[in-house]
């Protein structure tokens, strides 16, 4: 279903959650960022557990690595996570100030970024994301950045900074915009793909198109814009102009309310996938 279809009516509906607060095979702990391969597998990003669990569309645990450290392969609060386009998993390793890439089935590739202000490096790097060409986007919060980098991990130009942006959470790149969720200005900022700001929208607030601490965003199977309003407890949905479609969530623990919901991705067959991450777990929304 199209969400222009739905979002006539405004309904999204919670179909499945799964998860619990744990450290065993299939628990999680504090869940972060959350990704989506062509195979409609979700790899999750686990703070608690300081690893990355690879889940199926029903919920089925089907592998997790990681362990707690600063060596290759290890992790010290894992937050943003991608596919790239050959399956690859990436991910923003925020307190070690560097990228990782591992195989679909874990292994350790390469990694890059150390901390710093130089062009290379990063400071509490948070959300990342993969444009087509396969160029990685990392949200470089601390340097107040965005940073794009080769497959390889070569830094290619930055945009951003003081002035333009404050605390950088994520940033995804459509046809036209690299669209940025900025959390201490509680507001989305759109850039063309050369990096200049052409529109900015949202304020503080809980009232519709308003946000506290935006986080994690995508874009649906039919072009809207999903953005993880954090501190609301909900979704809000967009047109890329900025216009207001749709929102939903409420504070709780229930089967379709969130306790400080991150990131967001989308299945191919248009459920919206949301980590839910003081309930330790995962929902799965559909559009009615």
């Amino acid at each position: 279903m199209h969400l222009e279809d739905a979002t006539k009516e405004g309904t999204l509906r919670a179909v499945l959650t799964f998860g619990q607060l744990g450290s065993a095979v299939g628990m999680l702990d504090t869940p972060c960022g959350v990704a989506v391969n062509d195979k409609n597998e979700l790899a999750v990003t686990e703070i608690g557990n300081q690893r990355v669990s690879v889940f199926s569309s029903d919920g089925t645990h089907l592998r997790s690595f990681g362990r707690h450290g600063r060596k290759q392969g290890e992790f010290n609060y894992p937050t943003g996570i991608a596919f790239d386009n050959n399956g690859n998993i990436i991910v923003a390793d925020y307190h070690t100030h560097r990228v990782q890439v591992f195989t679909g089935n874990g292994k350790f590739v390469r990694e890059f970024a150390t901390y710093g202000c130089l062009d290379h490096q990063l400071i509490y790097p948070q959300g990342l994301s993969v444009a087509s060409n396969g160029d990685i986007i990392v949200a470089d919060s601390g340097n107040k950045l965005i940073k794009i980098f080769s497959p390889s991990g070569q830094f290619l130009r930055k945009f951003g900074g003081k002035g333009s942006l404050e605390r950088p959470y994520h940033c995804i790149q459509t046809e036209q915009y690299l669209i940025v969720s900025d959390s201490c200005e509680h507001c989305i900022k759109l850039f063309d793909l050369q990096g200049n700001l052409k529109l900015k929208f949202g304020k503080e607030g809980s009232k519709e198109g308003e946000f506290n601490v935006p986080r994690s965003l995508s874009i649906s199977k039919s072009g809207h814009l999903i953005v993880c309003d954090s501190g609301n407890n909900r979704l809000q949905v967009f047109e890329q102009s900025g216009k207001f479609v749709t929102m939903f969530g409420t504070e709780g623990s229930e089967t379709g309310e969130f306790n400080c919901l991150v990131s967001t991705a989308n299945l191919s067959d248009g459920r919206i996938v949301v980590t839910d991450q003081l309930n330790n777990r995962i929902q799965m929304l559909e559009l009615l």
